[in-house]
């Protein structure tokens, strides 16, 4: 079974999170909503992952970023593995995709990929 690396940015400010809906003619989880980031590269660690993603899908450079502990998912054709990073940047982050500012109680309604139900049931503990 196929392993894959993704890097994603818990992006907080004033207690709400940023996420960003795939579109919806994406193929893999199209229209689901998540947190930016994406695959890393070979030879590429998961913050360099992160802060090239960032920069490509947000034209966004983050500053300070603080790794979480990794996260493993098992869909039916392949397996993720998440490093997920709280994130911290001078500028707000842009996308052409539909994004927004959500609290924990919104996210828990919105329809992400399952392998971020465990980043999910942290977002209401990160002090």
């Amino acid at each position: 079974m196929k392993a894959v690396t993704v890097a994603v940015a818990l992006l907080r400010r004033e207690g709400r999170w940023f996420l960003q809906r795939r579109d919806l003619f994406s193929g893999h989880l199209a229209g689901a909503w998540e947190f930016p980031g994406g695959k890393a590269e070979p030879g590429e660690s998961p913050e360099e992952a992160l802060r090239r993603e960032l920069m490509e899908e947000l034209t966004w450079e983050a500053g300070a970023l603080r790794a979480l502990a990794p996260i493993t998912h098992a869909y039916p054709d392949f397996i993720v593995t998440l490093h997920p990073f709280l994130a911290e940047g001078p500028e707000l982050p842009r996308t052409a995709l539909a994004w927004g500012w959500f609290s924990a109680a919104e996210v828990s309604r919105l329809r992400v990929p399952e392998a971020n139900a465990p980043l999910l049931d942290l977002l209401g503990r990160i002090p």
